[in-house]
C-alpha cells in the first residue's frame, strides 16, 4: 500500500505553485489583483467604463490584431536597370511588377523609363545620363 506522501498535498510530485513570479492560485487565479502584470487593465483601481484602461479588473490582451493592412510598394534601384537592360531601351517597369524606382547605384546607360513613382535622386541620375523618366500617362 502506498503510504508515502499521505498527509501531503502533492504526494511528492512537485509544487502546485504557478512558478515564474506570478501571484496566487493555479491557472489565472489571483491575477486580477496583481497590478504589476501588464496584461491586466485596471486591476483594483477604479476606472470608469469610458476610461482608456477599461473597467475595474478587466482582463486585457485577448483576441488578435490584423497587423499591417497597408501594401508595400515594390521597388528597384538604378543598379538593377544597369545590370539587366541594354543602352537606349525603353523600360516599362509596370510590366516587371515594380511600383517605384529608387536612386541607389551608378547609372552609365541612357534609358527611357516608364514607372508610376520615382525618387528625386533617381530622376537626377537618369537625366544626368541623358535619359528620360515618365509615368507613361498621356499628358
Amino acid at each position: 500500500m502506498a503510504r508515502e506522501g499521505r498527509g501531503t498535498r502533492t504526494h511528492g510530485h512537485g509544487s502546485h505553485k504557478r512558478k515564474a513570479g506570478r501571484r496566487g492560485g493555479s491557472g489565472y487565479a489571483g491575477m486580477k489583483s496583481a497590478k504589476w502584470i501588464k496584461t491586466i487593465k485596471g486591476g483594483k483601481t477604479a476606472m470608469g467604463i469610458g476610461s482608456r484602461r477599461g473597467r475595474i479588473g478587466h482582463f486585457g490582451k485577448y483576441g488578435f490584431t490584423r497587423g499591417s493592412l497597408g501594401r508595400q510598394a515594390e521597388t528597384v534601384n538604378l543598379s538593377w536597370l544597369e545590370e539587366r537592360f541594354p543602352v537606349g531601351e525603353t523600360i516599362n517597369l509596370r510590366d516587371h511588377g515594380v511600383d517605384k524606382l529608387l536612386g541607389a547605384g551608378r547609372l552609365t546607360k541612357k534609358f527611357t523609363v516608364v514607372v508610376p513613382t520615382w525618387s528625386s535622386k533617381a530622376e537626377q541620375k537618369i537625366k544626368a545620363a541623358g535619359g528620360n523618366i515618365s509615368t507613361g500617362e498621356q499628358e
